[in-house]
């Protein structure tokens, strides 16, 4: 079987991934894809969002140095891997917002006991699983 296409963006910027890739990466129609650019080597990573395996977080955490790293270190005892994050500054020094995109296919537990870890931390206030 072919790993690799060669394939055209139509007039709308719109990929064809062909079927036999699709099937591969476990991507079905109405599947949400993640694109992550890499602007400096000018290409892009797609990444499928697979129901069940995928979740979205949203962290509501203290603003303070280390706090990214530390939370994160909490995502790898339950060994969920961060495909893609975002955070921002709400109030420096105070609060600061951290969207999450995870691989929670091999958590070793379940959802709930990583919010009551992640919880149970000094640093987060809130979490939103925004989708599983």
């Amino acid at each position: 079987m072919r790993n690799t296409n060669i394939t055209r963006l139509d007039s709308k910027g719109r990929i064809l991934i062909p079927a036999h890739i699709r099937k591969r990466i476990g991507a079905g129609e109405g599947t949400e894809m993640v694109i992550v650019p890499d602007n400096e080597n000018r290409h892009a990573k797609i990444l499928p969002l697979v129901n069940g395996k995928t979740a979205e977080f949203r962290l509501l955490i203290n603003d303070a140095p280390g706090s990214l790293a530390r939370i994160a270190n909490i995502f790898v005892d339950y060994n969920i891997d961060i495909i893609m994050s975002q955070s921002r500054c709400v109030m420096k020094g105070k609060l600061a917002e951290w969207d999450i995109i995870a691989d929670v296919s091999e958590c070793n537990g379940n959802i709930n006991q990583l919010k009551n870890a992640l919880m149970s931390s000094d640093l987060v206030r809130s979490i939103d699983l925004v989708k599983k």
